[in-house]
C-alpha cells in the first residue's frame, strides 16, 4: 500500500492531480479507519501502464517423507484439474508449522500481488489452522483460494483430526521424529481416532 505522496512521486503528479484522478475514477483508495488514503501498488502500476502476470500456483503438501508417494499423486490430481497453471509448489511438513518452505514462498508471493489463484485439493493442505486468516489475506491481495475436495466432515470429526493433529505434532517434538516413543503415541492417538 502506497501513501498519496508515494503515488504523486511515482506518477510524476501534484495532490491536487491524485485528488482529481480518484474523483473521476480512475483509481481507487482504500480509505483507512483514520480517513487516510492508501493505495495498492497494482492500481498504480495499471495507471502507469505495466501490467504483471499473475501466477496460478497449484499448492500440494504431504506431512512426512513416508507418504512422498502422496505427494506427486496430489500433485497430478491438481495438474489433471487444473489445466492453465504457472506454477507448482510442494511441502513436506506437518500443517501445523507455519514454517515450512514452499508455505511461505507462497505466502511472499501472494503479499507480493504475483498470484491471482492458489488452488489445493484440500484446505489442510495448506493450513491446519487459520484457513480462514488465510482467505482473507487472499482477498486483500486479489487474490483466490480454490479447493478442488470440500470435505463434509461434522464438527466433531473436524475437532478429532485437529487434536489428532495437535498431539502428534508436539509428541514428535517432544519425542524426537524417529524415536519408538513418538510411533507408540501416533499409535495410541490413532486408536482414540477409531
Amino acid at each position: 500500500m502506497l501513501s498519496p505522496k508515494e503515488v504523486c512521486q511515482r506518477l510524476g503528479i501534484s495532490y491536487a492531480t491524485l485528488r482529481e484522478y480518484v474523483k473521476k475514477g480512475y483509481i481507487k483508495p482504500v480509505v483507512l479507519e483514520t480517513g487516510k488514503w492508501r493505495f495498492r501498488e497494482e492500481d498504480i502500476e495499471k495507471l502507469m501502464g505495466i501490467v504483471r502476470k499473475r501466477k496460478i500456483v497449484l499448492y500440494a503438501r504431504v506431512s512426512s517423507n513416508t507418504r512422498k508417494d502422496d505427494l506427486v499423486n496430489q500433485v497430478k490430481y491438481l495438474e489433471e484439474q487444473v489445466k492453465e497453471y504457472d506454477q507448482v509448489i510442494t511441502d513436506v511438513g506437518s500443517g501445523l508449522n507455519m514454517k515450512r518452505k514452499g508455505f511461505l514462498k507462497l505466502l511472499r508471493m501472494i503479499l507480493n500481488n504475483e498470484v491471482s489463484k492458489v488452488v489445493i485439493a484440500y484446505p489442510d493442505r495448506l493450513v491446519r489452522f487459520g484457513f480462514e486468516i488465510l482467505e482473507e489475506v487472499c482477498k486483500a491481495h486479489n487474490c483466490e483460494i480454490v479447493v478442488l475436495n470440500e470435505e463434509d466432515k461434522t464438527p466433531e470429526q473436524e475437532l478429532i483430526e485437529d487434536l489428532t493433529s495437535i498431539l502428534v505434532s508436539f509428541s514428535g517434538k517432544l519425542y524426537g521424529m524417529r524415536s519408538n516413543k513418538y510411533e507408540k503415541v501416533k499409535k495410541c492417538v490413532q486408536e482414540l481416532k477409531n
